[in-house]
């Protein structure tokens, strides 16, 4: 059981060099909710196990959502003091295996929020883009989630070590129930993402690490107005140490300087292009 109370706000006016309170005060509210949990799993033979679990939450809306306006870029979001708490009911069942070269996970979810807090598009012609606070009628994910990660083991000599891990992710993410938005993506969702993460090390030469990510296309709004496209960026880390204080880095951010794009309001706004940085590390207390 969960319970929370918003109460005791006051909104404000300044008139003269006084304060006084305006004629519409911030509504109070006391919310109850009953959110279970139950997870079951069971190991089958000596390398395999399954797994499945429900489960019921809430969200209360935040301050900043109930009272405060923000702009970022050219869209300008009201706040809503009637705003009511978000109520999620979901499931997931998954099917792991456990070898002596590493580990596979594998999972299906489905997760429905019924009156979602969300920044809905009133105004697309203004200037700025006026959007509102609001409660939608319901929004529902459901998808595919797969990870692995290889034990580290040794290669050509006892010095030497592998690591290797990543993830794919399929979600299906959009409004389900109500009158607004209706059948549209939720914002800042991609369908599909995955991760490869490779590490290679040797104690006398060092560490190298790569990482990527791959992200399908996805809206930065939610009228699905304003699309950003998918992209691949990888970064890579280098490391080695110059005796037991000391340790040499390099590191490359965004390698292949691909255009990211991360908002459009409506102005395309681009990530970080791409960057490197060298260094040292000094390591201070007893040696190891």
């Amino acid at each position: 059981m969960d319970w929370f109370q918003n109460y005791d706000g006051q909104q404000l006016t300044f008139t003269g060099a006084t304060w006084t309170p305006t004629s519409t005060q911030p509504s109070q509210r006391d919310e109850r909710i009953f959110d279970p949990r139950l997870g079951l799993s069971r190991k089958l033979f000596a390398h395999w196990a399954v797994s499945a679990s429900g489960f019921r939450g809430f969200r209360a809306p935040t301050p900043s959502e109930l009272y405060r306006s923000t702009q970022v870029g050219n869209k300008l979001t009201t706040p809503n003091g009637n705003l009511l708490s978000e109520r999620a009911t979901g499931w997931e069942t998954g099917l792991a295996t456990q070898w002596n070269w590493g580990t596979i996970r594998s999972s299906y979810f489905l997760t429905q929020v019924n009156r979602p807090i969300v920044a809905v598009t009133v105004n697309p012609t203004s200037s700025p883009i006026l959007l509102a606070r609001q409660n939608l009628g319901q929004i529902e994910s459901r998808g595919l989630a797969l990870d692995f990660e290889l034990a580290p083991r040794l290669w050509f000599a006892p010095t030497y070590s592998l690591n290797l891990d990543g993830g794919y992710q399929y979600a299906h993410a959009t409004v389900s129930r109500g009158s607004q938005d209706l059948g549209n993506w939720i914002p800042e969702v991609a369908r599909n993402m995955a991760t490869l993460n490779l590490r290679v090390s040797r104690s006398k030469l060092g560490a190298l690490s790569l990482q990527s990510r791959l992200s399908g296309r996805q809206y930065d709004d939610d009228a699905n107005a304003y699309l950003l496209h998918s992209y691949f960026r990888l970064d890579a880390y280098a490391s080695r140490n110059l005796g037991k204080r000391i340790e040499l880095f390099a590191a490359a951010e965004n390698l292949f300087n691909r255009q990211i794009e991360v908002s459009k309001t409506p102005s395309t706004t681009l990530a970080t292009p791409r960057t490197a940085r060298i260094g040292f590390q000094f390591h201070l207390g007893a040696g190891k």
